[in-house]
């Protein structure tokens, strides 16, 4: 089982630690599938088993960390001046 990316972003040691002890981490720097990047918090939920078959008719079995986002407050660029 692989912790080092999150939806297509690395994270450092102390993220993947934090989530390991079921810690709520903020990621910086994400891209949504229009290209505008956010932040957003990840929480924990556990692992789980899953197994599919693919396309070239293998099984594939495995575990996977599962969380759940929470989208990150954006600070109003007006009130910051």
């Amino acid at each position: 089982m692989s912790f080092s990316h999150a939806l297509d972003k690395e994270l450092s040691d102390m993220q993947i630690i934090s989530l390991l002890e079921g810690k709520k981490i903020l990621v910086r720097g994400l891209k949504s599938k229009a290209g505008k990047t956010y932040n957003a918090y990840l929480t924990p939920n556990g692992i789980e088993d899953y197994r599919y078959r693919a396309k070239d008719g293998t099984e594939r079995s495995g575990s996977r960390f599962t969380f759940s986002m929470e989208f990150a407050k954006r600070k109003n660029k007006s009130m910051e001046r």
